[in-house]
């Protein structure tokens, strides 16, 4: 679902955000300097974005050595910008973690993930059936780190519209002017997802972007349940709000919330 907006606004997926423009973001000027060594053809990259296009296939630098993904559209682009230079997502590589990717979309943040070191493992949840070849080749490369389900995360079992956008990016249980193409998706309960998780026994860090149902899949559990889960990184500012687990707040690049779990 969700990995973009125009350049200055909020994202889903890791659109480039917040106020004012992309010339009037400070986080896309940070974002930019890094762009220069992250991408292998940085030239090819400015191109791109000067003449509102993506390349089919873009290459970046990682800690364990380049990887090249694959690109749907422009929104694409400016999402793959916002993860691997913005660092929307940060993660250091010095532990090994289980990643929950709720929303993938093409896979930008799974493959960001695994990237860190060589030993971090995803799951990926995606319903939207036009990302998933996407999704699967941009993860290629990690096939025995990363599993791929194309369902519905909700707060309950069963069978759910999902309304799929165009681009692939802004699909939504709830209709929109951007997704408004019904398709029926099977929904997976979220408490279910981390029980599940809870078996592999990994310290646990989840990224949701479901644009618009954040708050419904924070609220449905307790997370005081889950003391493996050592972050939730999701893409609103307001989950905070909804969980009583003792958390610190960090708010990323002005719409991203980080919660760190106390142990």
């Amino acid at each position: 679902m969700r990995q973009a907006r125009p350049l200055g606004g909020k994202s889903s997926q890791g659109g480039v955000a917040v106020g004012g423009g992309p010339f009037y973001n400070r986080y896309n000027w940070l974002g930019a300097f890094r762009a220069f060594y992250v991408f292998t053809n940085p030239l090819a990259f400015i191109i791109a974005l000067i003449r509102h296009s993506a390349p089919p296939y873009v290459r970046v630098r990682t800690p364990i050595g380049g990887i090249t993904l694959r690109l749907r559209n422009f929104e694409n682009l400016k999402t793959l910008f916002s993860i691997f230079c913005r660092q929307d997502y940060r993660v250091s590589g010095r532990a090994r973690y289980l990643f929950l990717d709720i929303g993938a979309n093409v896979g930008f943040a799974s493959a960001y993930f695994l990237s860190r070191n060589d030993s971090n493992i995803v799951q990926c949840f995606e319903p939207d059936i036009s990302n998933l070849d996407y999704l699967k080749g941009n993860l290629a490369n990690f096939p025995e780190r990363a599993t791929i389900s194309d369902q519905a995360i909700h707060v309950s079992d069963g069978v759910s519209v999902l309304y799929r956008s165009p681009d692939g990016k802004h699909s939504s249980l709830h209709p929109s002017d951007r997704a408004w193409l019904p398709h029926q998706a099977v929904s997976h309960k979220f408490a279910d997802v981390l029980a599940e998780a809870a078996i592999i026994a990994l310290p646990t860090i989840i990224k949701i972007d479901v644009e618009g149902t954040e708050g419904d899949l924070v609220q449905s559990v307790k997370f005081e349940e889950y003391p493996f889960i050592k972050r939730l990184i999701v893409e609103a500012n307001y989950c905070s709000k909804l969980i009583t687990r003792p958390h610190t707040r960090r708010l990323r690049n002005g719409y991203v919330e980080d919660l760190t779990f106390a142990i």
